[in-house]
């Protein structure tokens, strides 16, 4: 079965090799190429380039699968510890689960291990890579260090992309404290411990509340990723977010990056899209990302069907989404102490 689904993964998705080889990410391109990949006409959409560009934290070279691209977006890395990026939302329904899911998806097919931890108890994240929720929560035998998070993650059909399965009322056993404290510690340890054979980057899926379990994420995370849903309340629900990453700052003792900010289901032809994208870029110029991911109903038939979209439909427009948007968050440069530094602007 793993055998099948591999040879679906590299041959279902040969027109995402060849972009992140040598096509759409290379130079300054612009979305006209768009129309022609997807069969039609994507309308009035925000050119997303030149983009930064830069090494992850400095310290061992990864070793690529045979067949793998070799340059381009990050696919040659050296990394140091585990990056933990956490994407948060207070509100629900703005794709958060969904960007977790993809997000993670490109990241391991672009040679990167990966895991995903399900901290949402609708589970999901877990459901949406077709794994089964387990009948009880592990979460707090890893926070009080009786596991490993290795041994109770599930492999999924994506080579290099594990995932740590949520179950439902996973928010019953866990305190505060253990949240903020010793356990958020011991579990953060744990991934910054592995061996660069088994772990790059994890990618926390966070529920969409600010309680113990968002709590969790922000004091294990190194930066946070705030999925910004185009409508008109959406810098009401991202003011909440970047407060509870300020309260877990003072908490820590150390900085929490921004990641970024990514606007998310982004109409092209709905004004109130664009003047919601131009608000939020006029507040965090420089930390609103380039590509806004666009409404695609092929993002929910590939959740419904336990994929994420680079399985189910590689060429649509969802799936150039978030293409777009891996290519940025691995391109984001980090410096040996953990926080991100932005690239020096090539034309100075």
């Amino acid at each position: 079965m793993l055998k099948a689904l591999s040879a679906i993964l590299f041959c279902g998705t040969c027109s995402t090799a060849a972009l992140l080889h040598g096509g759409l990410f290379h130079g300054e391109q612009s979305t006209s190429t768009m129309p022609s990949m997807l069969g039609g006409s994507t309308g009035n959409i925000r050119k997303v380039g030149p983009h930064r560009t830069g090494l992850s934290r400095a310290g061992r070279e990864d070793t690529l699968p045979p067949g793998a691209p070799t340059e381009g977006w990050g696919s040659r890395r050296r990394v140091l510890l585990a990056r933990v990026i956490a994407i948060a939302s207070q509100k629900g329904g703005v794709g958060k689960t969904t960007t977790a899911v993809n997000l993670a998806g490109y990241i391991a097919l672009a040679g990167h291990r990966c895991l995903l931890v399900d901290l949402d108890p609708q589970a999901n994240a877990t459901s949406g890579l077709g794994i089964e929720s387990p009948p009880r929560s592990h979460l707090p035998a890893l926070l009080d260090g009786t596991l490993d998070w290795n041994e109770v993650s599930e492999e999924t059909a994506i080579p290099r992309l594990r995932c740590l399965p949520s179950t439902v009322n996973l928010e019953v056993p866990v305190a505060t404290a253990e949240a903020r404290g010793g356990g958020a510690q011991r579990l953060r340890q744990q991934w910054l411990d592995a061996p660069p054979s088994q772990l790059d980057v994890v990618i926390l899926d966070c529920p969409p509340s600010l309680g113990p379990l968002t709590d969790l994420a922000l004091h294990v995370a190194d930066s946070v990723l705030v999925p910004v849903q185009c409508e008109y309340f959406a810098m009401e629900g991202l003011a909440q977010v970047l407060e509870l990453v300020r309260r877990a700052e003072s908490s820590l003792e150390r900085k929490i990056e921004l990641e970024g900010l990514v606007l998310t289901l982004f109409s092209p032809e709905v004004d109130l899209c664009h003047e919601v994208a131009e608000e939020v870029r006029r507040y965090f110029p420089e930390d609103t990302l380039d590509t806004p991911v666009l409404r695609d109903p092929a993002l929910a038939e590939a959740a419904s069907h336990g994929q994420p979209i680079c399985l189910y439909q590689p060429r649509s427009a969802g799936a150039w989404s978030y293409l777009n948007l891996t290519k940025e968050v691995l391109e984001h440069e980090w410096t040996e102490t953990g926080t991100r530094a932005r690239c020096p602007d090539p034309a100075h």
